[in-house]
């Protein structure tokens, strides 16, 4: 005979015996988090430890020859006026940071894309490693709308690993919004920041910004990202390549790489700000990845940064990352630690 649970009349909200159910109008979605979705996923901070993380291994799906071919045409279009990443690197640099984080008691997770993966309108989109641009809330993620149309594509794979995981999604982008996860610097549980750029429009932020404030942010606060860094990286598409929290009221930042309202708000916020200069920025520096307040995973080959954090008493550890760096621009390579990353349950801060 099967065994049964008896029920526990005790934890059911509101329940009188012998009456009809009562609304829930006051039981918070937070409270039921692990009850109904078994785990508290949320990953409100850039600093809190991480628990558990998103990332995606490059594999020979995206080094087709039909792919491979498009793309040399149109490096320009891909970012990839360096070259062709080279895999077997791009796997080796991946693997070396995962073992450096499941050493650090993190728990990894793989996309497992499908190998018939595609995007909207070109094979396999190059954007699709980068899985940060998916936005973890308290609760649930948000989940993005590419920018530009050689990423569009990207979400469903996403979407589709998040509900596996049991990760609930709170709110998808649509219409006319375009907003990427590689925008989004959360200064504190609060208080975030949110660029605008060719990958990240206005009515986006528009989109998103309620969604936030549900979740207990008292302010958002736009940044204009300036468009041009330079041919081989592109532009400023992204508020993380210019700008990072690596400690409670410390971070690194650009400083011609975002707007000057946005620099004396952080200067209001009491965050110290360590100018990192330009030939580390196109080296991801300002894309170091924080595992926990005042730990930072950074990719090797900015010395100067790194200086500067130890100066501080951040702990950093450099990661090898030269395909992912030069090869690609940091784009077409994948980009940064953050960027290849998607913590999906963090520590509160």
């Amino acid at each position: 005979m099967e065994k049964t649970t008896p029920v526990n009349v005790t934890a059911i909200p509101l329940y009188e015996e012998g009456r009809p159910p009562r609304a829930l109008w006051d039981v918070d979605y937070n409270s039921e988090l692990e009850r109904v979705w078994g785990r508290r996923w949320g990953a409100q901070s850039d600093l809190g430890k991480i628990e558990l993380v998103l990332v995606s291994r490059p594999d020979e799906n995206e080094f087709l020859p039909h792919q491979l071919e498009f793309r040399k045409q149109n490096p320009a279009f891909f970012y990839l006026e360096r070259g062709i990443p080279n895999l077997q690197k791009l796997q080796k640099e991946l693997d070396q940071f995962v073992a450096i984080m499941r050493k650090e008691g993190i728990e990894v997770v793989d996309l497992n894309l499908p190998p018939d993966a595609k995007g909207a309108y070109v094979p396999f989109p190059i954007g699709i490693r980068g899985p940060r641009d998916m936005v973890i809330l308290n609760g649930g993620a948000i989940l993005p709308r590419m920018g530009v149309s050689h990423k569009r594509g990207c979400e469903i794979y996403w979407a589709r690993r998040l509900l596996e995981l049991g990760c609930p999604i709170l709110y998808t982008v649509h219409g006319t919004g375009c907003f990427e996860g590689g925008n989004v610097s959360w200064i504190d549980s609060k208080h975030v920041l949110a660029g605008i750029s060719v990958r990240t429009n206005p009515e986006g932020l528009r989109q998103v910004e309620p969604i936030f404030k549900m979740n207990g942010v008292e302010e958002v606060h736009p940044v204009y990202l300036s468009s041009y860094m330079g041919k081989s990286l592109g532009y400023h598409h992204h508020l993380d390549v210019v700008f990072g929290m690596m400690d409670e009221g410390l971070a690194l930042v650009y400083p011609p790489g975002i707007d000057t309202v946005t620099l004396e708000y952080l200067r209001k916020k009491d965050i110290e700000l360590i100018e990192v200069p330009y030939e580390e920025v196109v080296r991801a520096a300002c894309n170091a990845l924080a595992i926990r307040p005042g730990r930072v995973i950074i990719p090797n080959g900015n010395p100067r940064t790194v200086e500067a954090l130890t100066k501080r008493g951040v702990q950093v550890t450099e990661l090898e990352w030269d395909e992912h760096i030069t090869n690609g621009g940091g784009a077409g390579g994948g980009g940064g630690p953050v960027c290849l990353t998607c913590p999906l349950i963090r520590e509160p801060v």
